[in-house]
């Protein structure tokens, strides 16, 4: 797994709160000629175009992806969380609430991948994943997968398990035309017996 940092945390952060708050439009192309043009002139302002496209914000062409589009909007922490999911999937599969862990944990983690980089660096990593975290709300999408899980199960058509000593009373009216045919009238009884009484 390839993860990208910011040197300068703090425009990630405050580049990020101005797209988020629409201050700033989607451009056709986030390249560092637009950094620059919206004030991020720094050498060292250059490195949030590859952190926005480690996260998927914008394809290797620079152009702003959906995600990018979707941050903008009431969903933006969940958008948020759901790009680190992935782009962190390594670190999430190892801690299941990495920000819950040491600086030192989260540098020995980024270590493992980037065995000759120096401390400082590694530092910027954690840095740039704590500030982006910063953004997002994990709570969100686990709460997003139970209800798919849910739906996933009626959608199957596999009842949820029913606590044991409850018990469900159904109350079935049917209305039953007035006819003098009693033909009618066994046709509809053959009908409940089939699809209502009968167990498979």
């Amino acid at each position: 797994m390839s993860y990208n940092y910011a040197i300068k945390t703090g425009t990630l952060k405050a580049f990020l709160e101005r797209v988020k708050s629409k201050e700033l439009e989607v451009p056709n192309k986030i390249t560092q000629a637009y950094i620059e043009s919206i004030g991020y002139k720094s050498v060292n302002d250059r490195p949030i175009i590859r952190v926005l496209k480690s996260i998927d914000f914008i394809d290797s062409n620079g152009v702003p992806t959906q995600k990018f589009k979707d941050f903008r909007t009431e969903i933006s922490r969940q958008v948020m969380a759901e790009a680190l999911k992935k782009t962190y999937a390594d670190l999430f599969n190892t801690y299941s609430n990495p920000l819950e862990k040491t600086r030192e944990d989260l540098e020995n983690f980024f270590a493992k991948t980037k065995t000759s980089v120096k401390k400082q660096v590694l530092g910027l990593y954690v840095d740039t994943f704590k500030t982006l975290c910063e953004f997002a709300d994990f709570g969100a999408v686990n709460e997003e997968k139970e209800i798919e899980k849910e739906g996933a199960v009626v959608k199957k058509g596999l009842a949820p398990k029913i606590p044991e000593g409850l018990a469900i009373n159904l109350n079935i009216q049917i209305t039953l035309p007035v006819t003098d045919d009693a033909e009618v009238y066994d046709k509809i009884f053959k009908a409940l017996k089939e699809h209502i009484f009968s167990r498979s």
